[in-house]
């Protein structure tokens, strides 16, 4: 896994502050630059010092460069581009602003990301199984019969599994959907800064903190133009701007928000154009497959999902009884490494066991892993 210093992904965790950890859990939370932490802090000072309406209006200009930058990422327009406080406050505003009916169908294959699940129930829809590939990804010959047929009220695809190397092919899923006349909707938590989201969805959302290292406490709702005039924001909303004032989808973001930790956002989005996307994507490629490789022959795990995914993402899987929460304990406590236990409760309707995730990013070197797997051996 060697450091190439001339590559351009080099840059988008050039200025990270330093560590003794190994920080192998960007799929948690990523590591933010220093200029990225230092916005936040030098936004929330501006606050203290001349009101926060007032440093908000200031700001103004970096928020619109950033909406415009992550509109060009999601493939819509800048307009279709409201912040949230989460991915979970995200998909809430869409489920709570779409043209929804209590009773209604929403797809999802089995590896959905579990606590989707769960707020489609709280919403009140049905929620139907996609019929699968071997390796976890929809089948789109199936998909097409079912929206066909049974046209559900929108198809939901995690882009990027949490729980283990898996990228779903949403640009052909949505190309499938259309042609039915439903909508696809795409949850990017993991995939933002990771793989390509533009995808042609009706409706991506994503988190600031994970793969684009990003400050916590900020998401991303992207909305397609043609559903816009479609959404359906609360009274409030209505009230505090007009519809004639801009896009309905900025009527979604909160009033009151972590406005310093936008800011930091805007601006680990420009630390990550300036890396090139595609040099980052493909980086992180090559790390979760060398990484899988690397971890294979450790004694008592085994490597979960297809070795050549196009993901940063490793799952291992306990085969000798080990506690994969006590384990990921262990391994900062007694070897300052940073992984995360992965519970069933993630993918309930495909995951039987815990696994422990590994996802460095772009700056992982081979000493990283191999400091993981000597700590993992028996």
């Amino acid at each position: 896994m060697p450091l190439i210093p001339n590559e351009p992904w080099r840059m988008f965790t050039a200025a990270r502050p330093a560590t003794t950890f190994a920080h192998l859990d960007s799929a948690a939370a990523g590591r933010s630059s220093v200029e990225t932490l230092r916005a936040v802090a030098a936004h929330a000072e501006r606050e203290a010092v001349a009101g926060a309406y007032v440093a908000a209006a200031e700001a103004a200009p970096v928020i619109e460069a950033g909406r415009a930058a992550l509109a060009g990422l999601f493939g819509v327009e800048p307009g279709g581009i409201a912040f949230a406080e989460s991915g979970t406050a995200a998909l809430a505003l869409l489920l709570r602003s779409w043209p929804l009916s209590a009773g209604q169908t929403v797809a999802v294959v089995p590896s959905e990301w579990g606590p989707n699940l769960d707020a489609f129930a709280d919403r009140g829809l049905r929620v139907v199984l996609l019929a699968a590939a071997p390796d976890g990804t929809v089948d789109l010959d199936a998909l097409r019969r079912f929206v066909t047929v049974t046209p559900p009220a929108f198809v939901h695809l995690t882009l990027v599994a949490s729980h283990r190397p898996l990228v779903q092919p949403a640009a052909e899923a949505a190309a499938v959907c259309h042609e039915a006349g439903v909508p696809l909707w795409v949850d990017a938590a993991q995939a933002l800064g990771h793989v390509p989201v533009s995808c042609g969805a009706d409706a991506i959302y994503a988190v600031s903190r994970k793969w684009l290292t990003g400050p916590r406490g900020v998401g991303i709702v992207a909305v397609d133009g043609a559903w816009w005039r479609r959404l359906r924001p609360h009274a409030a909303e209505l009230d505090r701007v007009g519809l004639g004032d801009g896009s309905p989808v900025l009527l979604l973001e909160s009033f009151e928000s972590h406005f310093a930790g936008r800011v930091g956002l805007c601006n680990a989005v420009s630390e990550f154009l300036a890396a090139d996307p595609p040099a980052v994507y493909e980086r992180l490629a090559q790390v979760g497959k060398e990484t899988r490789a690397a971890l294979a022959e450790v004694p008592g795990w085994q490597v979960v999902g297809e070795t050549d995914a196009r993901s940063a993402i490793t799952a291992l899987r306990p085969t000798a009884g080990q506690n994969v929460t006590a384990v990921r304990s262990m391994l900062v406590e007694q070897h300052q490494i940073v992984t995360t236990a992965a519970l069933p409760a993630r993918a309930p309707r495909e995951m039987k066991g815990p696994y422990l995730r590994i996802s460095p990013h772009v700056d992982c070197a081979a000493q990283d892993i191999a400091r993981l797997a000597a700590a993992l051996a028996p």
